[in-house]
């Protein structure tokens, strides 16, 4: 062979040798900016993970990265979605397709193995939306703040035991940060209404009722639910019926919760707001003992808001909440009321009852009276 034909082989080999240097080095380099895009994008993979498998879900991922990073929907609205215990993965992820909040089961299962999540889904109800993108419904699935929270706010509750009770839940605000929002206009919540500039105490706004609500949720977000559920509920024809009955609206849910602390059965609801208004236009007392609970506060001894039994320096408390003393409706709500209190005052019948006292059976009813005379006749033995 003579010395060209070598000189022309070493040249061809060397080049080989560089386009293959070539081609890895751009090949490595090719791997550095996916995994750098995949891991800007979705975070490290999970440390269980070996080198290679890291490597091929990096590569995936890459090519869904926008699929993954787009929401379905961006307008959609929010959605509960109840995860079982023990559930097994597909099946959610099957789910989450049918309600239309991912597109591809598959991807969303590497995104999960990826990350580490797959085995770290939370049971319970999320919130989720269609709006969010499937790497970020991956989070919230693992996020134990996306929980909801059943709550239960009771009929008949003043705002501290609601402030309490949500307290309790695990929110993550004090009760009392809770009061004091709900001691605010009630213009900031229903501007519409055309007393609310008049009311600055949210107390008998708070539709007593069964919420599922985010642990992230703060006393403004709940105070906003509560009151657009009593704005919903609270139509114009119930307020229409109110003011038949010669009361303002605000006036008819100030009767509303006392008629709520007095009545047991909502069967017997319109029959005590009957007698509340027929003293009213009398211009009698109301002589509420609920009022006088709410005017004496917490009991320390009891551990209660509403003390009971009540002795007579109770009664003899000087506020303008205390009907034994002062007449009229006190001025404000003393409670939360249902919408079946509201109810009862709008849809009160006609009667000839002024007074009315506990059974003495126990059942919680109540026997109503035309006179005092028969009032006294039905006391307990």
């Amino acid at each position: 062979m003579n010395k060209s034909k070598i000189s022309l082989t070493c040249i061809g080999f060397t080049l080989l040798v560089a386009l293959f240097l070539l081609a890895m080095a751009t090949g490595f380099l090719g791997l550095l900016i996916v995994k750098e895009e995949v891991e800007t994008a979705f975070g490290k993979p999970h440390h269980s993970l070996s080198y290679t498998q890291s490597l091929y879900f990096q590569i995936v991922l890459y090519a869904q990265k926008e699929a993954l990073s787009t929401p379905v929907n961006p307008a959609a609205q929010a959605q509960p979605f109840l995860i079982s215990s023990n559930e097994p993965t597909h099946l959610i992820f099957e789910r989450l397709v049918q309600q239309g909040l991912i597109v591809d089961t598959s991807s969303m299962q590497i995104l999960m193995q990826y990350l580490g999540y797959d085995t770290q889904i939370l049971a319970g109800e999320h919130l989720l939306s269609a709006a969010m993108s499937p790497y970020q419904i991956a989070k919230a699935l693992t996020d134990p703040t996306n929980l909801l929270i059943q709550f239960n706010l009771l009929a008949g509750w003043r705002n501290e035991e609601v402030a309490a009770a949500l307290a309790a839940s695990g929110l993550d605000f004090t009760a009392q940060e809770f009061f004091t929002a709900a001691n605010q206009p009630l213009h900031s919540y229903l501007p519409h209404r055309s007393y609310s500039d008049k009311i600055n105490s949210l107390q008998g706004f708070l539709m007593p009722g069964s919420y599922r609500i985010q642990k992230t949720a703060s006393p403004t977000d709940l105070l906003h639910l509560f009151t657009q559920n009593f704005d919903s509920r609270f139509t114009p024809e119930l307020e229409q019926k109110i003011e038949d009955k010669g009361l303002t609206s605000y006036e008819g849910i100030i009767l509303a919760s006392i008629v709520q602390r007095e009545g047991v059965l909502e069967e017997e609801m319109p029959l005590i707001a009957s007698v509340f208004i027929n003293r009213l236009r009398n211009q009698m007392k109301l002589d509420s003992d609920p009022t006088v609970q709410f005017a004496l506060g917490y009991n320390d001894t009891q551990k209660t808001w509403w003390t009971n039994p009540l002795n007579t320096a109770d009664f003899a408390i000087d506020s303008p909440y205390n009907t034994y003393l002062y007449s009229g409706l006190p001025p404000t709500p003393i409670c939360n009321p249902s919408l079946a209190a509201i109810m009862a005052v709008a849809e009160a019948p006609q009667s000839d009852y002024f007074y009315f006292r506990a059974a003495c059976d126990g059942s919680g009813r109540h026997i109503f009276s035309k006179t005092y005379a028969e009032h006294l006749d039905n006391a307990c033995p």
